[in-house]
């Protein structure tokens, strides 16, 4: 009688521990589902839809039991949600998940960790976007140094980052620093990933507004229209890298006199970007305030009022009165209101720039 008691109870407890792993395995597989159809969603610019899923990852993985491969996954995941954030525009709360991400990351895979690199890198476009250029850039080294310990000089992983410290300098308006790491990414990646790569494009495309910036403005168009073409035969016509470009495309007009072109290309851009990343997006709000400056030149006062004000509407409350974008929109502004003979309102306009 023992003996059959006991064997009873061995089937019992043996029955419920399958049920649990099956049901710890159904759990940790809708995790992995969950974040890779995310991932999907972030590609198509769908970033809404992907925090929620990546949301809904994360929350699975935490009631279920911790392993190597479960904390991984959850450091992908917080670090995933930060990152369509800042995709969103929505930087301070992207700043406080990615913290939230780079604490777990250390106390679950440690220091020195491989996931640590793109949490570093991708935080670090916050700082940059928000004009908190040294933190960027402490980031950006931390994340590049890590990178060179594991892998070398001259690995694919380091491509980004050298990407990311050239849009940097370029933001500083530092554009011969910016230079060098610019055509790094690119000498990295084209020999990695082949000349007609997106990745290889957007590189490419970067490169391209720092030599525009140092007056090449010939090779920066030719990278450009290159990059064009990749986007548009690899993402579509209405993809955010095609935006950008077109964006960039329009400066190279706008700075030739080409007003009539640039016009043509910010609109399209404009019409790119609140499609992808809806009306209210900072990055926006760059295209606008450059449009306006085309509307400017044309003494089309009304127009151009209209898109600085805009601008102003959607970067003050997103990066602040002090950003440098927020900055030259508001001396835009100014301009304009002189040049249509609004000088009084002009001068305030000045005074809060001050």
């Amino acid at each position: 009688m023992a003996s059959a008691s006991l064997r009873t109870t061995t089937r019992h407890w043996c029955g419920t521990l399958t049920r649990l792993l099956r049901r710890r395995a159904r759990r940790d597989h809708e995790a992995v589902r969950l974040h890779a159809h995310a991932r999907e969603l972030r590609d198509r610019g769908e970033y809404a839809e992907a925090e929620h899923c990546y949301r809904r990852s994360l929350v699975i993985l935490g009631h279920g039991r911790r392993s190597v491969d479960t904390d991984r996954l959850r450091v992908r995941a917080a670090g995933a949600i930060a990152n369509t954030l800042r995709l969103q525009g929505r930087y301070e709360e992207a700043e406080v998940v990615f913290a939230e991400a780079l604490s777990l990351t250390e106390a679950t895979l440690g220091p020195d960790d491989d996931e640590l690199v793109a949490i570093l890198n991708n935080w670090a476009i916050v700082y940059k976007y928000t004009a908190r250029f040294d933190d960027a850039e402490s980031l950006y080294h931390r994340a590049l140094e890590m990178s060179e310990r594991r892998y070398g000089p001259d690995h694919p992983e380091l491509a980004s980052i050298y990407h990311n410290l050239g849009g940097l300098e370029h933001a500083r308006g530092r554009y011969a620093e910016g230079e060098a790491p610019a055509r790094r990414a690119v000498e990295i990646r084209e020999r990695a990933l082949g000349r007609d790569h997106p990745t290889v494009a957007a590189d490419k495309a970067a490169l391209a507004g720092i030599l525009d910036a140092l007056g090449e403005s010939e090779e920066a168009e030719e990278l450009l229209r290159a990059a064009l073409i990749v986007f548009e035969r690899v993402f579509g016509p209405d993809h955010y890298e095609v935006a950008v470009t077109v964006n960039n495309l329009a400066a190279i007009h706008q700075r030739r006199g080409e007003r009539a072109e640039a016009e043509a290309l910010y609109y399209r851009a404009i019409a790119i970007k609140e499609r992808v990343l809806g009306s209210d997006h900072p990055e926006l709000a760059t295209t606008l305030n450059n449009l306006g400056t085309v509307l400017r030149a044309d003494a089309r006062y009304d127009e151009a009022e209209a898109l600085y004000q805009r601008c102003l509407a959607i970067l003050e409350p997103a990066v602040g009165p002090d950003h440098p974008t927020t900055l030259a929109c508001l001396e835009n502004y100014a301009l304009l209101l002189r040049a249509a003979g609004r000088d009084g309102e002009g001068s305030e306009l000045e005074q809060r720039r001050a």
